[in-house]
């Protein structure tokens, strides 16, 4: 049904978006009222009516249940619809208070496919749609019959790349390209060791071992579980058969076990991309890949992820790198292999480094011969400037990537002892998300030189990367 343009979500939408806090009541009601329901079993038990009768009569009452709870939800049901129009995407909801939300096309950063566990057993789905505008700026529209609301997310993906060839969401929609496949299937093996392989897993099963072997018991296993359980089954979450493909334009990111979701990024959306290693990963060479996208925040914002490859070897995240970044495979293999700034750079050939002295190892005795900052381009002045790398990390190591024209502050930063060591920080500031960039411990006179050249970066202009 529409009116106006307007149309109705799925019947079952306001149980479904509320089925997780549904269970979480039943959970309480049925452990603070486990000897009421022992009583009543056993009273059942004892009753002469047959088992045959008493099953069907408990599933009757489920059903009762739940057409009681459908009905209550029936007029924020009616009152829930969306419209697609030509230049935003509205949703409406609400009984008592009405509440509006919109979404330019022009606005849009992501598109996203939402399936959680339970509109997926009635094979419904929800279309998210993230936008420049703070941590609550989402627009979502759930729940649809799966087929349809992946015609609501092609057309919004070719009303906001402005192709006019989409059909609309009531339309046929024709097949679509795939892409091509830029991160294979992860195996569930691998996701598996590379969440076990991790520092909180570690801590879990330390603060296991310490509850068994000493008196605290569940005072210290229980804080550590809740405080940590739900960090790891996340990282699980978000690698389980984990897969990318993109295309000139767009890149697609499906994953999860528990909520299956896929996310659809325009490529010039992704700023930034860090490829980094886990302490424990070494013994495996596992390497992960996250990047920075405009207006995502930072990463497991309700439940989308950075990461464009949890886990993998690093040929595989060098080669994503490249597809992803501002410099091509053989400027990656030069330049970003994560073992810190490659002996061979020197600032020639439109190529400047800048590394941490032999001074810097009294402040960074570690990391001092790991650290540094390449700055990619032309021979010219600053406007040629195409690509800014920075390593660091001897434990964990990672080296990271950008566009000099998505860098949006820089800050000179030099404390009492480095100023004797005549030594300067550089920080990168860039937009929410996971990607760190700083080069540390910079000769002062070459610290002053990078950040002046910086200053002169051409700005990014419209919706060009």
């Amino acid at each position: 049904m529409s009116d106006g343009g307007w149309q109705r979500v799925h019947p079952l939408s306001p149980l479904l978006r509320m089925w997780a806090a549904l269970v979480g009541v039943a959970a309480v009601i049925l452990f603070q009222q486990a000897e009421t329901l022992r009583w009543a079993w056993d009273r059942i038990e004892d009753s002469p009516l047959p088992g045959v009768v008493v099953i069907p009569a408990a599933l009757v009452v489920l059903v009762v249940v739940f057409m009681l709870g459908w009905l209550l939800s029936w007029p924020w049901w009616r009152a829930t619809r969306w419209r697609v129009g030509e230049e935003e995407i509205s949703v409406r909801r609400g009984v008592l208070s009405t509440q509006l939300r919109t979404a330019r096309f022009d606005r849009v950063q992501a598109v996203d496919l939402v399936e959680p566990l339970a509109p997926r057993l009635f094979r419904l789905a929800g279309v998210k749609v993230e936008t420049a505008g703070g941590a609550d700026s989402a627009v979502s529209v759930e729940y649809l019959p799966r087929v349809q609301a992946e015609q609501l997310r092609d057309t919004l993906l070719g009303r906001v790349r402005r192709r006019p060839d989409v059909p609309a969401p009531d339309e046929p929609r024709p097949d679509a390209d795939q892409g091509t496949v830029v991160v294979p299937e992860i195996p569930v093996t691998r996701s598996i060791v590379a969440a076990a392989l991790t520092g909180p897993t570690a801590a879990t099963v330390l603060a296991v071992l310490v509850s068994v072997a000493t008196p605290a018991g569940l005072a210290l296993l229980l804080p550590a579980v809740a405080g940590l359980g739900p960090w790891i089954w996340g990282l699980l979450n978000r690698s389980w058969r984990f897969t990318a493909t993109s295309d000139n334009h767009l890149l697609g990111i499906t994953f999860g076990f528990s909520e299956r979701r896929r996310q659809t990024v325009p490529l010039d959306r992704i700023h930034a991309a860090q490829i980094s290693q886990p302490l424990l990963w070494r013994m495996l060479d596992w390497w992960k890949v996250d990047v920075d996208i405009a207006g995502y925040g930072e990463p497991g914002k309700d439940g989308a992820t950075t990461a464009v490859l949890p886990v993998g070897p690093l040929d595989q995240a060098l080669a994503l790198a490249a597809h992803l970044g501002p410099v091509d495979r053989g400027e990656v293999e030069a330049l970003m292999r994560p073992d810190g700034v490659p002996d061979g750079a020197g600032s020639t050939g439109g190529v400047r480094v800048y590394r941490s002295p032999a001074s810097a190892r009294w402040v960074s005795p570690l990391d001092r011969t790991r650290q540094g900052v390449i700055l990619v381009g032309g021979d010219g002045d600053a406007s040629t400037d195409r690509a800014l790398v920075c390593h660091r990390g001897r434990w964990r190591r990672s080296v990271s990537v950008i566009d000099p024209v998505h860098v949006q502050e820089l800050s000179h930063r030099r404390g009492p002892l480095r100023r004797m060591l005549g030594l300067s920080t550089v920080r990168f500031d860039l937009v929410p998300g996971p990607v760190r960039m700083v080069g540390r411990d910079l000769p002062a006179e070459e610290a002053v030189e990078l950040l002046t050249r910086l200053r002169q970066r051409a700005l990014p202009t419209g919706r060009s990367r």
